[in-house]
């Protein structure tokens, strides 16, 4: 049985959001659970992901969703649905910190090349290629 409250999870930085590791791919070999949280006035970097998709499950705050070609306001609590291979992105326009699960699922299995090393290193080149676009680099600790 796996079973975690967030403060367990592994904590870590990127470009300029905060997240815990919940639910890692190389558990599950199906899913992964996130939580980011987005500061006020913040912004995740625009991306798609070409073998999963994601759904966004909001639990405090609100902001704006961006899903290919159209944007929503949204408060929470809301949920997102992200096909793969669309464009997306998050931005905090709220008060307070803007936060929300991301349960990622890859239909049809996860690649080998995104278990291979580990959740880790997956998001340590996540890292580098953000930081090569020009989002902020960070540590790991929160």
């Amino acid at each position: 049985m796996f079973c975690k409250t967030f403060e367990e999870g592994e904590r870590f930085r990127c470009a300029g959001n905060y997240y815990t590791m919940l639910l890692p791919r190389d558990l599950t070999q199906s899913c992964e659970v996130v939580l980011e949280k987005v500061a006020v006035g913040k912004k995740t970097p625009p991306n798609a992901h070409p073998t999963f998709q994601q759904i966004y499950i909001i639990l405090a705050g609100e902001g704006n969703i961006t899903i290919g070609d159209d944007t929503r306001h949204v408060v929470a609590p809301a949920v997102a649905f992200i096909p793969k291979n669309t464009h997306h992105q998050v931005m905090n326009t709220g008060p307070v910190e803007f936060q929300y699960l991301y349960v990622t699922v890859w239909p049809d299995g996860i690649p080998r090349q995104e278990i291979e090393g580990g959740w880790q290193k997956i998001y340590a080149d996540m890292k580098q290629e953000y930081s090569e676009r020009g989002y902020p680099v960070e540590g790991d600790a929160e």
